[in-house]
């Protein structure tokens, strides 16, 4: 019935409206003329197909006020979803390209617009709203990758819907989270530009502020003839340009000015270096004597720059958490995806030469939550390594089951890493998609991954309900993990506490602590 609501509007709309938007409805966003308007008043009022407006959102603090430096962020007016339909020509153009013309390579990497490839977040919002947000003691944010709405949309729409929600009616000082960090996979399946309006600038039209992203395998992936000049073309195109400008038509979000496909961000309390882990569907890479070495290069000096700036700060007057995120995981369990464990040794190594590990790391690439925690065998600190690939991409993975046919566990038991240091599966949930909030304070790291309703809403002004899935505290004094969220984490004003520096041993985790980690297929 809604389809054939659509496509008669979408008819009336064509033969009646001079406006070229008319000719799809489906693609539609509170940009039409006045013509447009009235037609719709006419012949379809108080349809769900045209409703623009809920008090069920309220106006947030920074939606009016936020200051930034030239980028704008959601569209001026709130508006419902549209949930987009792809013709048969797009599907066939792109889910249904024969594997004989996938390109299954890694593909050459794209050199940072600016070198070194770091960035400040005053670079995107104002050197003073950085401010209002450090004097706060807190940074909170949101993650997740995975997201594209191919195929079906309503997951995505749903857990955008749910971060919008989330982020308005807050200030700096009860939450309100500073930015969106996606874990690549912005679109699918081949990260072409045609699909960027419907797979990210709609879905995310409402939310108010500034959306960082490292490209996923999708985002990298070719196919031959593919109308791009080279691999991740359509991401640099919308995430690494220079200046800010307007990149959709209908839609106020800015591109954003990303360095390049791999970057540091240096915000309050966290500095966030971002990898490529390349294209290839199996397994991660960041870089080998085929696609160049560059990448291991910068997160050799990243880290050691991380570890310097450490050490110089001895009163810790800029406390910054260390977060290392790559779309490919470490590890992980599904039933689709593997573990990286070369590209880990890889990363390991850097960590090595550098002197200094991340606090977490966190990933995508694998359409579930998981989070695991690796034991390091050198001073026992603990590392949480999550995974949360299910912000959209419509089919959730499913973790592997054993020869009982039977999921692991989570909390159970506890292997190596096969470096030497444990690993265990703390947590995790393969059937419910949702994205994370991270609070960074001076002292502590607390993670929430939430869970999104994707059920049918018959009035998408109204935001999906949201439950908890998973929450853990991670110190940065002592580098261990509990479950849940400290009542010592939360932030209490301006930043202090202190934390174990590079080379500093951390005070001894509990002996044992159980868990199954899955290493792969």
């Amino acid at each position: 019935m809604n389809r054939c609501r659509t496509h008669l509007a979408s008819r009336i709309l064509q033969i009646f409206s001079p406006c070229a938007a008319a000719t799809s409805i489906e693609f539609a966003h509170e940009r039409f003329c006045p013509v447009c308007h009235l037609l719709r008043s006419v012949f379809f009022p108080g349809s769900g197909l045209f409703k623009s407006h809920s008090p069920a959102f309220p106006p947030a603090e920074s939606w009016i006020a936020l200051s930034t430096n030239g980028f704008k962020f959601a569209n001026p007016k709130f508006t419902a979803d549209n949930f987009v339909t792809y013709s048969a020509q797009q599907i066939d153009a792109d889910a249904s390209i024969p594997e004989s013309e996938e390109i299954q390579v890694l593909e050459p990497i794209p050199k940072p617009r600016v070198s070194p490839p770091v960035m400040s977040l005053a670079d995107v919002l104002s050197q003073a709203t950085v401010n209002a947000i450090a004097a706060t003691g807190q940074l909170v944010i949101h993650c997740v990758g995975d997201t594209g709405g191919i195929e079906r949309a309503e997951p995505q729409l749903a857990v955008a819907d749910a971060m919008t929600a989330d982020a308005l009616g807050k200030t700096w000082a009860n939450g309100q989270p500073a930015f969106f960090y996606h874990l690549g996979d912005v679109v699918y399946f081949f990260g072409q530009e045609t699909y960027y309006p419907e797979q990210f600038y709609e879905p995310y039209r409402n939310y108010p502020g500034p959306i960082f992203a490292i490209p996923g395998n999708h985002d990298g992936f070719m196919f031959e003839g593919e109308p791009a000049g080279y691999s991740c073309e359509a991401f640099v195109n919308n995430f690494c340009t220079p200046a800010p400008v307007q990149a959709a038509p209908g839609f106020d979000r800015t591109t954003l000015t990303e360095p390049g496909v791999y970057f540091t961000l240096d915000a309050p309390f966290v500095r966030i270096i971002g990898l490529y882990s390349n294209a290839g569907e199996t397994a991660g890479s960041l870089g080998n004597s085929t696609i160049g070495t560059d990448q291991l290069t910068f997160l050799t000096s990243e880290l050691t720059r991380y570890a310097s700036d450490r050490k110089a700060d001895k009163n810790n007057k800029n406390p910054q958490a260390l977060v290392i995120a790559v779309h490919h995981p470490p590890f992980t369990g599904s039933s689709q995806h593997m573990p990286s464990a070369a590209m880990l040794k890889t990363m390991d190594t850097c960590c090595t030469q550098a002197g200094v590990w991340p606090d977490m790391v966190l990933s995508g690439h694998s359409h579930v939550y998981e989070r695991y925690t690796r034991i390091m065998k050198s001073d026992g600190r603990q590392i949480p390594y999550v995974v949360s690939g299910n912000g959209g991409y419509y089919d959730l993975s499913g973790l592997k089951t054993n020869q009982q046919g039977k999921k692991p566990v989570a909390g159970q038991q506890q292997e190596s890493d096969g470096a030497g240091n444990t690993i265990t599966l703390d947590s995790y949930s393969d059937t419910q998609f949702g994205f994370l909030r991270i609070t960074f304070t001076a002292s502590s790291i607390v993670v929430e991954s939430i869970a999104v309703n994707t059920a049918t809403r018959p009035d998408t002004t109204v935001p999906p309900t949201t439950s908890g899935i998973d929450s853990f505290t991670l110190s940065l004094a002592n580098h261990t993990v509990v479950n849940g969220v400290s009542s010592s984490s939360r932030a209490s004003g301006a930043a202090s506490g202190t934390r174990s520096l590079p080379g500093k041993r951390a005070k001894k985790p509990p002996a044992s602590r159980p868990g199954k980690a899955r290493r792969g297929k």
